[in-house]
């Protein structure tokens, strides 16, 4: 298995490059084509206006206007933005993500490849480990690493525009801003979000090794479906089961696990409060009010014992997809 896993992981990527690495190549390169045209606008109108950009004072003297707590909340506020860059090319991981898996066991049935695969020394365990490995590790790390660039891109574009308007960019921009802390809590967040995620992995998988077609609806109805029972089950007093705990910890685990970050939607539908607990933890008001933020929330993941009873469920249904796979040749 240990010779067979890595030429089956680079299998999966060469077959699925398309989503794995155009459409976030592409994604990211629309964020920036965005924050380029946004800073055309802004000259536009600045022009327009025959002013000064203005933030209280001229830009160009901004830096000799501000005190070490504003540069401080100023370098916070970008590191929110850099994170905030990320954000269309975490939604695209997750579509790519989520039909990948979905898609995994499935279309190998229906087009019969699997006899061909079975035909192979190779094993189901094999197969079915690397399709997970690509959709944690190789999805996540590619995008990131457009995400990194992305971010890199902007802190260009914003640059040049300042230097354009007597701005010492150094000073105002790559100064305050934590990049490499930026960068640091993105790739630490692939393994906490592929922990995280494991519900959803298992689910899917499970869905695309047992349904005989049409399995979105399958993934998408059958966790829903139970959702409204229980629904219609609590209005009339039938079951004594929490509603909002199956759709916080089932729905929203087995659906969005794969979205970057979902971690989060959790945690507020849990308790909010300790959203803001965990903003007001850091020590001061820079990185520790945006980066520490992120740091804190991880470290309450790998603690929860939601995190990792949703993370033996999700073994146990790759587990179920695995022998399913071995099983059913029929499309």
């Amino acid at each position: 298995m240990k010779t067979q896993l890595p030429w089956l992981v680079k299998r999966e990527y060469w077959e699925n490059r398309g989503g794995f690495l155009w459409a976030p190549g592409i994604t990211a390169g629309i964020t920036l084509l965005l924050t380029l045209m946004g800073l055309v606008v802004a000259e536009v109108f600045r022009t327009r206006m025959a002013g000064e950009i203005n933030v209280g004072v001229p830009l160009n003297q901004l830096t000799e206007k501000m005190t070490p707590e504003q540069f401080a909340n100023l370098g916070a506020a970008l590191d929110g933005y850099l994170l905030s860059q990320a954000m269309l090319l975490q939604v695209v991981l997750f579509f790519v993500v989520f039909f990948y898996l979905l898609a995994a066991l499935y279309d190998d049935r229906r087009d019969r490849s699997v006899l061909f695969w079975k035909s192979l020394p190779l094993s189901d365990s094999s197969m079915v480990l690397s399709k997970v490995i690509s959709a944690a590790v190789i999805a996540p790390v590619i995008s990131t690493a457009f995400a990194m660039l992305v971010q890199l891109g902007v802190l260009l574009l914003l640059s040049a525009y300042v230097l354009l308007h007597g701005v010492n960019p150094i000073s105002v921009l790559w100064g305050p801003a934590s990049l490499l802390g930026v960068w640091l809590q993105m790739l630490a967040n692939i393994p906490i979000n592929a922990l995280w995620a494991l519900p959803t992995f298992g689910w899917l998988l499970l869905v695309s090794a047992f349904a005989r077609n049409r399995p979105f609806l399958w993934a998408l109805l059958v966790p829903v479906g139970l959702g409204v029972l229980l629904a219609w089950g609590d209005m009339l007093s039938l079951f004594n089961i929490s509603n909002a705990i199956y759709w916080r910890d089932g729905v929203m685990r087995i659906l969005l696990g794969v979205l970057p970050g979902s971690y989060v939607l959790h945690w507020l539908a849990t308790d909010p409060s300790q959203i803001v607990e965990l903003a007001g933890a850091g020590d001061g008001p820079r990185v520790d009010v945006v980066l520490s933020f992120g740091w804190n929330l991880m470290g309450r993941v790998l603690s929860s014992t939601s995190t990792w009873v949703g993370a033996v469920a999700g073994v146990a249904m790759i587990v179920v997809a695995t022998r399913l796979r071995r099983w059913r040749d029929e499309g």
